[in-house]
């Protein structure tokens, strides 16, 4: 057994002493510990409380300011329904006094529609959008059972809300929808707007390159614009973007923004457009059967696009004869002077005779030429139209164009192909001159003469 050293034995105690903490310092830092905790949690209780508190005073300002909006745009409408001027003009506020002759104009044409019966002021608010202090309110009204939406724009004063002239600049967030071949830029009001063009326009081009035969679809962009004059149109920067008025600057259908009436007219900017494409821009001489064919086949592809009757019979029949694709051969084989046998060139040959078309709105257009032509006094062009073999039409031919033909609406209704007496084709077409209870039926002959039918009546 070794000797221990007084040092040795001392730090040895001293390891003894350091090896426990004493535990009323423990509790103590517990206790410090606890309450730092519990001064935190009472702190961020209070910012929640306070932060609480002015996130509900600031709702309930923000509810005050909309109900306040809410009972402005209920008033505004009862004073349309009520036909009170003076309330629905207390409504109205703007530095210029041509907001308030603006407004009176659209008081008395709601006083004229709800005379005819032919409006329900709803006052339903379908959508409102409220900045400090501007506000956006989408108002229903329905107009001969269809639901319309206009946007109307307030402004809070210090002694309310007033409605005020429009503002273009709070349409809401710019966005942009890409489909399959169209990208739609718009802004917020007009989102419904873009998904109904964006799906729509997708359609129209795929149709477009099944008749035109093309690799693909173009690329085309189109930007709604809260724009009063705008008309649907080609900008001059870019061939295929569009340029769309948006139809809440007046009044859209709430369950159809992009109405018929649109519909039409960017179906006719479209079917111009590929065809024009389609045919290296050919325009057409007047008065060659080309002119009226390009129209024809024009308007058989915004059938085809807004899926309506237009008509187009002769195309029509030429497409479901021989396919769509002989559409798009005609429009680009058609040359500026091209006559009607062209139509033999693009079904692969035979006598107009052989192709089992319906006429009908062809001969329309050959009588109505006839009277475009003898008031022009174009004599050449109109002995262009007849059968000058035969003695007998040439008489009838001279005596017509030598009188003014009437105003008188004339539509072929219906042609029977038959073999005259020299063993020629011809159409037995039916007339029918003027409309309604006053309308005569007359009987007009076509003689298939160097495979271009002309008249022989």
């Amino acid at each position: 057994m070794g000797i221990r050293l007084d040092w040795e034995i001392e730090a040895e105690q001293a390891q003894v002493r350091n090896a426990g903490e004493d535990p009323a310092a423990a509790r103590r830092r517990r206790l410090a510990r606890i309450r730092l905790v519990i001064f935190i949690l009472f702190v961020l209780v209070v910012i929640g409380a306070v932060v609480g508190g002015i996130r509900l005073r600031l709702d309930m300002i923000d509810g005050e300011i909309e109900r306040a909006l809410r009972n402005t745009v209920e008033a505004e409408v009862t004073a349309l329904r009520l036909g009170d001027w003076q309330a629905f003009a207390e409504s109205q506020r703007s530095a210029s006094g041509d907001w308030l002759a603006r407004q009176e104009q659209t008081f008395n044409a709601y006083q004229d529609l709800k005379l005819q019966d032919r409006v329900q002021l709803t006052g339903t608010i379908r959508d409102i959008t409220i900045d400090k202090t501007r506000a956006r309110v989408a108002v229903e009204e329905i107009i001969e059972g269809i639901p319309y939406v206009r946007i109307w724009f307030y402004w809070r004063y210090d002694d309310g809300w007033r409605h005020v002239p429009p503002d273009y600049t709070f349409w809401g967030d710019i966005a942009t929808r890409k489909g399959a071949h169209v990208t739609v830029r718009y802004r917020a009001v007009d989102s419904s707007l873009a998904a109904a063009l964006s799906s729509q326009l997708d359609q129209w081009l795929e149709t477009g390159c099944a008749v035109f035969a093309c690799v693909s679809p173009p690329e085309l962009t189109v930007d709604i614009l809260p724009d009063e004059g705008l008309k649907v149109s080609w900008a001059a920067s870019a061939p295929w973007l569009l340029q769309f008025p948006s139809p809440y600057v007046t009044r859209a259908r709430s369950d159809m923004p992009f109405d018929l009436g649109l519909q039409l007219e960017t179906a006719n900017l479209l079917a111009e457009r590929l065809v024009a494409e389609a045919s290296n821009n050919m325009q057409p001489t007047y008065p060659a059967d080309a002119y009226y064919l390009r129209q024809a086949v024009l308007s058989w592809l915004v059938g085809q696009f807004i899926e309506h009757n237009t008509n187009a019979f002769i195309i029509d029949s030429l497409a479901q004869r021989y396919g769509q694709v002989a559409v798009g051969q005609l429009a680009r084989a058609m040359q500026p002077g091209s006559d009607v046998q062209i139509l033999s060139e693009v079904t692969g040959g035979g006598t107009l005779d052989q192709l089992n078309l319906d006429w009908r709105d062809y001969l329309t257009w050959r009588v109505v030429l006839e009277d475009q032509l003898i008031r022009q006094r174009d004599q050449d062009n109109f002995w262009r139209l007849y059968d000058t073999r035969d003695e007998q039409v040439l008489s009838l031919m001279s005596a017509r164009f030598d009188s003014l033909p009437g105003e008188e609406n004339k539509v072929v209704v219906s042609s029977v192909q038959e073999v005259g007496a020299d063993g020629s084709p011809q159409l037995r077409a039916v007339m029918q001159v003027g409309s309604g209870a006053g309308a005569i039926q007359a009987e007009v002959l076509f003689r298939l003469v160097g495979n271009v039918w002309l008249r022989a009546n």
